[in-house]
Formats: structure tokens, sequence, C-alpha cells
């Protein structure tokens, strides 16, 4: 595995997991497995949150309904946090998995929380994972702050 930046965060690869795709904005083709699902996850709601394409990968890697609607709404009134104070993946949990969907957890050194915050996101297999986005258009649960990586899998590229 490796990383690399995308708009100021880094990103997991695998040659094996995925993303086997990329153009442009857009990361797609990631195993179905529970560490497919970790890295789509990542890769998807960094990308969604950070990139000034967000409504191609919207329409292409968010699930359709409620939250793809609310997300829409949401991002169209936000502007993204600047590069500097991007918060940055440090570790990782499959909290669960079926081959339907799959939740996991992450913990980011977050400068706008002055700590580290741990959140889920959920992602769910369309033929590929696509980013499942919250009822109220949040790519994930809210950030909770947390004192440490116990629970978690250290993880990290920068």
């Amino acid at each position: 595995m490796f990383w690399e930046r995308f708009e100021g965060v880094a990103v997991p690869f695998s040659p094996l997991v995925g993303p086997l795709d990329v153009q442009g904005d857009i990361a797609r083709c990631y195993e179905h497995t529970p560490r497919g699902a970790l890295i789509a996850a990542v890769q998807i709601s960094v990308r969604l949150d950070r990139s000034t394409r967000w409504q191609k990968i919207l329409g292409q890697q968010v699930v359709a309904g409620k939250g793809n609607a609310a997300y829409a709404r949401v991002r169209a009134a936000s502007h993204p946090v600047l590069t500097g104070k991007a918060a940055q993946i440090t570790g990782f949990r499959i909290v669960s998995y079926t081959p339907q969907t799959a939740v996991v957890g992450t913990v980011s050194r977050d400068p706008a929380h002055r700590g580290r915050t741990a959140r889920t996101t959920t992602v769910k297999w369309e033929g590929d994972w696509k980013l499942a986005p919250t009822p109220e258009g949040s790519t994930g649960s809210a950030p909770k702050n947390v004192d440490s990586l116990s629970g978690f899998v250290f993880w990290g590229g920068f």
C-alpha cells in the first residue's frame, strides 16, 4: 500500500485492493472485501469533500437518495477547508461488514478540533463501493474527540 495526497489529504492506494482506476477526481474499482470498503470509504469521502468537481463524484460514487440530495445542498453552501487545516487519517477499524454494506471507523489528526477525532463512514456495494451519506448530508458521522488510537489500527500516509 502507498499514499498520495489529494487536495492536501493523504489517501491510500493498493495495487490489489484499489482504487484500480483513477481518472481526474474519480477513483474507482475497489475489491469487494472489507479492505476494499475501507479504502473506498476514505478515497470517496475525501475526494467528495475536497474536490471542486464534487458534483461529478456525487453522481458516480454516492448512493442515490435522501443523503445524496442533502449532501448536494450542504456542500453547495459550504467552502472546503484550507489545505493546511485538513484532517489527516491516523487509524481505522472495520465497525461492521456484509457483502452489501460496510461501516468503517477512522481517527484523524484534526487541526480544526485540536487533536484526534473519530467518525464512521458507510459504503454500499452497487457494482463497486459507493459512499452512503447521512440523511443530514454528511459523508460520515459527526466527529468525536478521542484521546488515543485505542481500538483502532494505526494507519496513515504522511
